[in-house]
């Protein structure tokens, strides 16, 4: 097979150097051939895909940590309290909810996982500081 192989609707070439096949279970011989039919290198899982972590199984924490401390980042670089209460709730159901409902559509999340999230929210909404518990007393 030609290594540089060309979509013939596209003209597009695809690069086999950039290339990757994952091969689940198969044994070394059926992988060595494969690689050297069609010039692609093997990946191993897991691995990221348009921002997305691929991997075999349910996921767990330590597979959506780094989505979890990203969102941190993300709330604790907010000036929250500069802003209102109404203008933290709005901040956080505009930006952070919508990135929740994407990874929801892709993932289950742990439920302890989804606890520390809330309770970062929570945290930013009162006081504003998503590592800042403050207690709200409603009279």
């Amino acid at each position: 097979m030609n290594k540089k192989s060309v979509d013939k609707t596209s003209d597009q070439f695809v690069n086999a150097s950039k290339s990757k096949f994952y091969a689940g279970s198969l044994p070394l011989s059926r992988i060595t051939s494969i690689t050297s039919i069609i010039g692609f290198s093997q990946g191993c899982l897991p691995f990221t895909y348009r921002g997305i972590l691929l991997f075999k199984g349910k996921p767990r924490t330590i597979h959506l940590r780094p989505i979890f401390d990203n969102i941190k980042v993300i709330i604790s670089a907010w000036k929250g309290k500069l802003l209102t209460i109404t203008g933290r709730v709005q901040l956080i159901y505009v930006v952070i909810s919508s990135m929740l409902v994407y990874f929801f559509h892709i993932y289950q999340w742990p439920i302890s996982l989804l606890s520390e999230l809330s309770k970062c929210m929570r945290n930013f909404i009162w006081s504003g500081d998503s590592d800042h518990r403050k207690i709200c007393i409603v009279p």
